[in-house]
């Protein structure tokens, strides 16, 4: 339990950034129209590739807070792993989820605001 309590407050740190590739991709995808299932590998590159930029950015700018995560016994391997499984598994999800039902662009743009809202006012409240 504590793993995942920690694990947690890694990706809480990169949540944003990679929610913000998620939306774009489900929000370009809802663009696309009939030619939507054709596009999906080029945002799955787009995700991989931007998955890793935002991790070398946040090990980058944090190797002194990985430390403490080293010091509890989380290897820095482990952090990134579960939370780019994690995170790939939420992209897959919202994929599936527009090409099935089809969810427009503009709805998708509401929860983008939204979520920046959310997140603005946790990371001003502390």
């Amino acid at each position: 339990m504590r793993t995942v309590r920690l694990i947690t407050r890694f990706y809480g740190s990169i949540f944003l950034a990679n929610f913000l590739v998620t939306l774009s991709c489900i929000y370009l995808l809802a663009m696309a129209g009939k030619s939507a299932q054709t596009l999906v590998s080029v945002f799955f590159w787009y995700k991989t590739i931007s998955m890793m930029m935002i991790f070398y950015t946040a090990v980058y700018y944090k190797k002194n807070e990985l430390y403490y995560y080293q010091n509890l016994g989380i290897t820095k391997l482990k952090l990134i792993l579960t939370t780019s499984v994690f995170d790939f598994f939420v992209w897959l999800i919202f994929i599936l989820l527009q090409l099935m039902t089809g969810i427009p662009g503009t709805l998708f743009n509401y929860i983008l605001w939204g979520v920046l809202l959310i997140h603005a006012y946790a990371y001003y409240k502390k």
